[in-house]
């Protein structure tokens, strides 16, 4: 079991990798075609809102006791996991329809 100190490490580290992929993916989706940049451009949207929802997950666990950590790390996990489909998702369409 990793320390209260270290959790919040990894999930920064985590969170710092996925604004890397978003930086790229929002200029990936801005050369798309006009007809496919709109529908792209929602499913970012959704990819942003996620990202400040992890965002506060983030400051919740830095405020909280090493015993909430456990709780918090739980619901986190449901949105990382929701998070990369969305992202999979995204990035599929601007890759398959945007080139």
């Amino acid at each position: 079991m990793s320390s209260h100190h270290e959790q919040i490490e990894k999930f920064a580290k985590k969170l710092e990798e996925w604004d890397y992929k978003i930086d790229r993916m929002e200029h990936r989706v801005k050369d798309l075609p006009d007809e496919l940049r709109s529908i792209a451009q929602n499913k970012y949207q959704k990819l942003l809102d996620y990202r400040s929802g992890l965002k506060e997950k983030e400051e919740q666990l830095v405020a909280s006791s090493e015993h909430a950590v456990h709780e918090i790390e739980k619901s986190v996990e449901e949105v990382w996991d929701t998070f990369g489909l969305l992202f999979k998702d995204v990035e599929m369409e601007v890759e398959v329809e945007g080139t």
